[in-house]
């Protein structure tokens, strides 16, 4: 057997191993439920197209350098683990008792309406308006600050609920891990960092659609973002509760420019006018 014949059984090898990964990690993250056939479509796409890309890189390190990739995996996953746990220590220093049971119960709605169990909620005592999801073992928690409770009407505060809810139905966190095993693999190389962030910000234009699908129209959640707009633009406190790094933050302050590009959010203009493409 010459030296080509060798390498072609290789590739083959690693074509199929890649195919593999890739199918197997499509199919475990696939999302939870679908509303109806139309959006099956879109959310189906939007997941394969985001887990295809990052798992193809994850599997590309793996067979191209097998020693770096379990180096930098397992730090990675060991800073995400030790970030984790402080940072939800300090939510539990921030933690406030809700004094309306009604959240807890509108929030309940909504994951039912997901087929998503077991959510509790999280009132954080901050005057930044923001929300964001992460979890404890099988247990979800939708964290959210007294300030976004305050600015909010009911609909609107469901609707973020169903934004929030959306990122656990499309299993955002296990795309956030991945991708950031991804982007330190190949930190040297500035198009997969920017490949990552866009699939981040995608997570979130998916989050908003699954939200409009679940609530069945788009006017609270676009009502929801331009409060929030309106009130960062006179805000100048700052965020002072961090989120997971697993996790999505529903708001962040305005950027533009190159920090528009190398964001793992979209703005939340960019955000409304995607909105603004939808059935309302």
């Amino acid at each position: 057997m010459d030296h080509r014949q060798r390498w072609d059984r290789k590739t083959v090898l690693y074509t199929i191993a890649l195919c593999a990964l890739v199918l197997t990690f499509t199919l475990l993250s696939a999302p939870l439920g679908h509303m109806d056939h139309r959006t099956e479509y879109s959310e189906i796409a939007s997941n394969v197209w985001a887990r295809i890309v990052l798992t193809s890189l994850f599997t590309m390190s793996f067979l191209s350098a097998p020693p770096s990739f379990v180096f930098y995996g397992i730090a990675v996953l060991g800073i995400v683990h030790y970030n984790n746990r402080r940072i939800r220590r300090k939510i539990e220093r921030s933690y406030v008792p809700t004094t309306d049971p009604r959240c807890q119960m509108l929030l309940n709605d909504v994951a039912g309406k997901a087929g998503v169990k077991d959510v509790e909620l999280l009132v954080l005592d901050s005057s930044f308006p923001n929300a964001f999801t992460f979890n404890r073992g099988p247990k979800y928690y939708v964290a959210i600050t007294v300030s976004m409770l305050e600015i909010l009407e009911t609909e609107e505060l469901r609707s973020v609920f169903a934004h929030e809810i959306a990122h656990i139905k499309n299993k955002d966190s296990r795309i956030k891990i991945l991708g950031l095993v991804v982007r330190s693999q190949y930190f040297y190389q500035p198009f997969v960092y920017l490949i990552v962030k866009a699939i981040f910000r995608r997570r979130e234009y998916l989050a908003d659609e699954t939200a409009v699908t679940l609530e069945q129209t788009s006017l609270p959640l676009m009502s929801a973002l331009l409060k929030i707009a309106q009130y960062l633009r006179s805000f100048s406190g700052s965020a002072d509760i961090p989120f997971p790094a697993t996790s999505f933050a529903f708001a962040q302050r305005p950027s533009t420019g190159l920090r528009r590009i190398l964001s793992s959010a979209p703005t939340i203009e960019d955000r409304i006018r995607n909105l603004m493409k939808l059935p309302t």
